[in-house]
C-alpha cells in the first residue's frame, strides 16, 4: 500500500496506532483488495476526509465503476443514516410507520457494481456514520448475499481505522 504512505507520514506519532493499522486493516483483511479499498473510500467520504478520498482513488486498486459506486453508496449513507438514526431517537410510533420519502435512486442499480459489494460500500459508510439501524439491514443484506462474520468485522476494521486517520489528518492539517 505505497500509496498511503504519504498519508502514513503525517500521522503524527500521538496517533501511532492508527498509522500502524492505516494500511494493516486493509492488507490483512478478509476481504478482496477491490472490497477492502473501496471499504476505505466510503468511509473516507463518509468521515469527510477529501485528502483520504483522493488517496484511496489515487491508489489504482478501483475501477471507475467501483470508485463510483463506492462514493454514490457513502453519498446516499449520509442522507439516511441521519434520517433513519433521527426516526430512532424520535422514538415516536407515528413516526416510524411514514416512509422517508427520500430519493434513493442509486439503489436500482446498485451504483454499477453487484449488490453485494454496494452494500459493502454503504455498510462501511453507515459504521462511520453511526446508524444502528443502517449498519444492522447492510449486514443481513450482506449475510443473506453470503459474507461471513469476518469478513463483516473486517468492514468494520477498515471504517474504525479510517475514520480515526480521518480525525486525525484534520486536526494536525
Amino acid at each position: 500500500m505505497e500509496f498511503l504512505e504519504p498519508i502514513k507520514a503525517r500521522i503524527p506519532d500521538f496517533a501511532k496506532d492508527v498509522r500502524l493499522n492505516l494500511d494493516g486493516v486493509i492488507l490483512r483483511s478478509s476481504l478482496t483488495p477491490q472490497d477492502a479499498v473501496g471499504a476505505a473510500l466510503a468511509a473516507a467520504f463518509a468521515a469527510k476526509s477529501a485528502e483520504l478520498v483522493a488517496a484511496f482513488k489515487a491508489s489504482g486498486v478501483l475501477s471507475p465503476e467501483e470508485e463510483q459506486a463506492a462514493l454514490s453508496a457513502a453519498a446516499v449513507m449520509g442522507m439516511t443514516n441521519v434520517y433513519y438514526s433521527y426516526v430512532d431517537m424520535a422514538n415516536d410510533a407515528d413516526l416510524k410507520t411514514l416512509p422517508a420519502q427520500i430519493r434513493m435512486n442509486v439503489y436500482q442499480n446498485h451504483g454499477g457494481v453487484d449488490k453485494r459489494r454496494f452494500e459493502l460500500y454503504a455498510l462501511s459508510a453507515s459504521a462511520v456514520g453511526k446508524c444502528k439501524f443502517c449498519v444492522a439491514s447492510h449486514a443481513d443484506v450482506l449475510k443473506q448475499e453470503g459474507m461471513n462474520a469476518t469478513a463483516l468485522r473486517d468492514i468494520g476494521r477498515i471504517a474504525a481505522v479510517v475514520n480515526a486517520a480521518a480525525q486525525v489528518l484534520a486536526l494536525t492539517a
